[in-house]
């Protein structure tokens, strides 16, 4: 019996291949999409779990005050915060603690080379242990022990040496810090929240005691011990904390190992997180692509079945059961199910750079290759194998309930419950395909209003030059002048950090507050002509300026001036980092962070020491005129830092290439569930047309025109996809009201005309399908269609 069902099966598919190879391509593209989603989606829940123990691992969340009832949550702590909980807690077995050195120049003998931001870190010596990340050379336990020990990641060694055994080699770090290569690891998996480029021995630093340290704490509870536990003893250990600086933190609170590539996005962390419901959107796309390409299968097969009927009566007249009958469709549906699922495999691969592209906006991010999960291959076929037992199983309940007498009455499937599942399908597949539309077009318009939003500052023809370690403002101010020297260079100045990515925040005590109150601000140390050269809004006061010995002068934000109630804040101070600062100035609210992020009270000081990126105001000449120039005098002033430039509006917009990114795989998707969509609608017009053959034939007789026999039969698709536009309307306002603000702290307004363009698109697709059909049925002479009545 198998053998002939499986012949049966083959002459099927063999004989209406057109319909065939329709349902297998679209099976398996939506399985490689689901395929591909899915695994985005394991990997980022799977992040972090490689570690020994790391469902007893936490992260400390500090809880800062900022005003009088806001607050703020940050992963860095002071670093003696360590020692104090392994003092206070025997619930806590371990801690441990990084803390970032920024950007750095390293130096091997000749060779100079930039090391990443956030990616050299000092660290305590049971770091190794505490986490699991595997050494190539070196014993974890002994690495640290000697004072200003090094050790590498592998790719880290190869940049460096050309090697991995390195051991004992010196390294040159911030300008004089010479360090012994004592291990390397292998590099960080690409699961892992945690990627360093090299850890030095905490030497370098007394973390124990130095309260203006600040770093990430990590604690591993002892057995059994719940988080919730230690949480509840948090308030008591907070009022005993003995730092008296504005850095006591309001609360503490534990945030799991596991959860740090999800985490909440109001807390600031020193490692990339993905946006969590970024993430499940895309897991539900593919879930919906997938539900699509079964409905299509679905309508496709109804379509299909005129030309199995006769075949089913004759089986059931010679005395097979319905069930011999729902067993052979079902095994005609599982067996294109099948024949998909190599051609998915095959399309995950192909598909898979483009989606890693646009899917993530760091590729050492992005899902591993499928054929490193043999348990993820193992559900995709156990998920092909149900997807045909699904789709095949609305199609194979019709046929196979045929009833003899009305297959050669041709009195087929003329029941309401019927239609209405078909048109349930219809509706289902285009309201998907609505809402993917409109996701594509608001990801767009998003992306093109953060391009054009009104940052509060000029982006356009400067240059931003890292110098690579902490220079002064007096050591600056000789390249400074002789740069301007060029007719083409209008302005240079010096910050701390490079707008776009400037991150810095401080506890600030106001003059005239409890001193128990305090707030949370943006920190931003600049060099004078840094507000000109961007040019920066004063809307009260002044800019700094030489002549004034500005020194001990601060300018805030609008945001600030207005939640601080200061209508006149000239003259007022604020005190921070130990120093305190007159306000001499308010400027138009910038931002210098994330457009994700929404503006916070901010404040501008003149920063002596630490300044870190040189920008350059050129004119509308071209950069290659200048950037010769600079490199020259680079080379004279600072022979042993590397010179690397960049313009900063390619900065910025470089911070927002994933919102593009992220448009560009929603478009794609939705272009694909509308031209699966529209097969379906092909599909059904087809059925509806073949059931209609005689009424289009007497119709046609009794003096209907072709366009009367096409508006007739489009009307009925026309309220399908109507309704389906409705339908696909409400779900995505609901969508964009809940979850876009959520996203963007900063959004555009979905407007009517995004939503009428998505329906009309839905509109002209949908009916051109059906058209296609229709035009070819009210076209056919009514002798052919009346001659075997």
């Amino acid at each position: 019996m198998f053998t002939n069902y499986f012949k049966t099966a083959i002459r099927n598919i063999w004989k209406n291949r057109t319909y065939s190879m329709i349902n297998i391509l679209g099976l398996a593209i939506g399985l490689a999409i689901f395929s591909l989603t899915t695994g985005l989606a394991k990997f980022h829940y799977s992040f972090n779990r490689f570690h020994k123990d790391a469902n007893r691992i936490y992260c400390v969340i500090q809880v800062l005050p900022s005003g009088e009832t806001g607050e703020r949550h940050k992963a860095q702590t002071c670093a003696p915060l360590r020692k104090l909980l392994l003092e206070e807690f025997a619930e806590i077995e371990d801690a441990t603690r990084w803390i970032n050195t920024g950007r750095t120049v390293v130096r091997k003998g000749d060779k100079k080379f930039y090391a990443e931001e956030l990616r050299i870190w000092i660290v305590d010596p049971n770091f190794l242990t505490f986490f699991s990340f595997e050494m190539i050379f070196g014993n974890p336990e002994t690495v640290f022990k000697d004072p200003n020990s090094v050790v590498l990641a592998e790719t880290t060694a190869r940049k460096y040496f050309g090697r991995l055994d390195v051991v004992g080699e010196k390294l040159t770090i911030w300008d004089d810090a010479e360090l012994v290569v004592k291990g390397i690891t292998r590099d960080p998996p690409a699961n892992s929240s945690l990627k360093y480029e090299a850890l030095v021995a905490t030497d370098i630093y007394d973390l124990d005691t130095n309260w203006n340290i600040r770093g990430a704490t990590f604690i591993k509870l002892a057995e059994q011990v719940p988080p919730a536990r230690l949480e509840r003893k948090f308030p008591d250990f907070i009022r005993a904390y003995p730092s008296e600086s504005p850095d006591r933190p309001e609360n503490l609170y534990l945030l799991a190992l596991t959860d740090l590539n999800l985490q909440p996005t109001h807390i600031r962390g020193y490692w990339p997180a993905e946006n969590p419901q970024v993430l499940y959107l895309t897991f539900v796309i593919g879930i919906l692509i997938l539900l699509a390409v079964c409905f299509n299968y679905m309508n496709l097969a109804t379509a299909q079945y005129f030309t199995r009927a006769r075949e089913v009566g004759v089986r059931k007249v010679v005395g097979a059961s319905r069930s011999q009958l729902m067993g052979q469709f079902f095994g005609e549906s599982v067996l294109l199910s099948m024949i998909a699922f190599p051609m998915a495999l095959m399309l995950n691969e192909i598909m898979r750079p483009l989606f890693v592209y646009l899917g993530s906006p760091d590729p050492g991010r992005a899902a591993p290759e499928l054929w490193s999960d043999p348990f993820l291959i193992l559900q995709l076929f156990v998920i092909t194998i149900l997807m045909g037992i699904v789709a095949g199983g609305y199609p194979s309940f019709i046929l196979s309930h045929l009833a003899p007498v009305d297959v050669f009455k041709g009195n087929l499937l003329s029941g309401r419950k019927a239609a209405r599942i078909r048109q349930l399908l219809i509706i289902l597949q285009f309201t998907a395909a609505i809402f993917f539309v409109l996701t594509t077009l608001v990801a767009f318009i998003q992306h093109k209003h953060l391009i054009n939003f009104d940052v509060g500052y000029q982006r356009d023809n400067i240059l931003v030059i890292p110098l690579g370690t902490n220079y002064s403002r007096t050591s600056l101010r000789p390249l400074k002048d002789d740069l301007q020297r060029h007719p083409d260079i209008h302005n240079v100045a010096t910050a701390s950090w490079a707008p776009a990515t400037w991150g810095s925040e401080g506890q600030v005590i106001v003059e005239g507050a409890d001193e128990s109150a305090v707030w949370t601000m943006n920190l931003y140390g600049i060099d004078y002509d840094f507000i000109e050269l961007l040019e920066l809004q004063i809307l009260q006061g002044r800019s700094f300026s030489r002549r004034h010995g500005d020194s001990a002068s601060v300018i805030i934000n609008e945001t600030a001036a207005r939640q601080l109630k200061w209508e006149n804040p000239i003259g007022k101070k604020l005190t921070f980092w130990g120093r305190t600062g007159v306000v001499v100035g308010v400027v138009k609210d910038f931002f210098f962070k994330s457009l994700l992020n929404e503006i916070y009270p901010s404040i501008l000081y003149l920063e002596p020491n630490y300044l870190n990126y040189l920008f350059i105001k050129l004119s509308d000449a071209p950069v290659s005129r200048v950037i010769n120039f600079v490199e020259n005098r680079w080379r004279i002033f600072s022979p042993d830092t590397p010179f690397e430039y960049s313009l900063m509006d390619d900065r910025y917009e470089k911070s927002l290439s994933g919102i593009q990114k992220w448009a560009a795989l929603a478009g794609m998707i939705g272009l694909l569930t509308i031209i699966f969509s529209c097969l379906g609608l092909y599909g059904l017009a087809s059925y509806i047309t073949q059931r209609r053959t005689k009424e289009i034939g007497i119709r046609k007789a009794h003096g209907a025109t072709t366009s009367d026999i096409v508006r007739l039969i489009v009307s009925e698709f026309l309220k399908l996809i109507a309704l389906a536009v409705v339908f696909g309307w409400a779900i995505f306002y609901i969508f964009d009201r809940i979850l876009v603000d959520d996203i963007f702290a900063y959004s555009a307004e979905t407007g009517p005309g995004n939503y009428v363009l998505a329906g009309a698109i839905a509109l002209v697709t949908g009916l051109l399908a059906v058209l296609i059909q229709t035009i070819k049925a009210a076209k056919a002479n009514p002798v052919d269609c009346l001659k075997y009545e």
